[in-house]
């Protein structure tokens, strides 16, 4: 097998995994449906991270900052902009626990960090992976519908 044709196999390989939109011969094949997409007005994403690998996890999450931000996917930007992320202070079940507090949330869309990643950075997406997936120790995901506001 060829240099070149290892290296298109695997960039096929790797744009069918992550999803991301890849043109042949002038046409554009459409990314697979969503893997992580909220249908709510908001929601609270809670994920459990290994003490130990903190520093990895923030590593992806500031890669998948930056994909959102260089992202051509207008849609993208909308979602950084409703996208806050915390981290608490207190352990839980021996794991550090961070907050994602998305509102609004962009119905149907995309939220699976490593896929919205591999959008901008196919090439890293691997590594980030590798390093998402070892940090993690869990995760839960609350839909919310508002009620009131307090605001006058």
């Amino acid at each position: 097998m060829s240099l070149a044709f290892r290296v298109a196999l695997f960039a096929a390989s790797l744009a069918i995994i992550s999803g991301v939109v890849v043109r042949t011969s002038g046409q554009a094949v459409e990314p697979k449906a969503a893997v992580f997409s909220l249908t709510s007005d908001a929601a609270v994403v809670t994920m459990l991270i290994k003490p130990e690998k903190t520093a990895d996890f923030e590593f992806v999450l500031s890669r998948l900052k930056e994909a959102l931000a260089k992202s051509e996917n207008p849609k993208r930007r909308e979602q950084a902009a409703g996208w806050k992320i915390f981290k608490s202070p207190q352990m839980v079940q021996g794991s550090a626990v961070y907050v994602m507090r998305i509102d609004p949330v962009i119905k149907g869309e995309e939220y699976d960090i490593t896929r919205l990643i591999a959008e901008v950075f196919p090439v890293e997406v691997q590594e980030l992976f590798l390093k998402y997936k070892d940090s993690f120790a869990g995760r839960g995901v609350t839909e919310l519908t508002p009620v009131m506001s307090m605001a006058p």
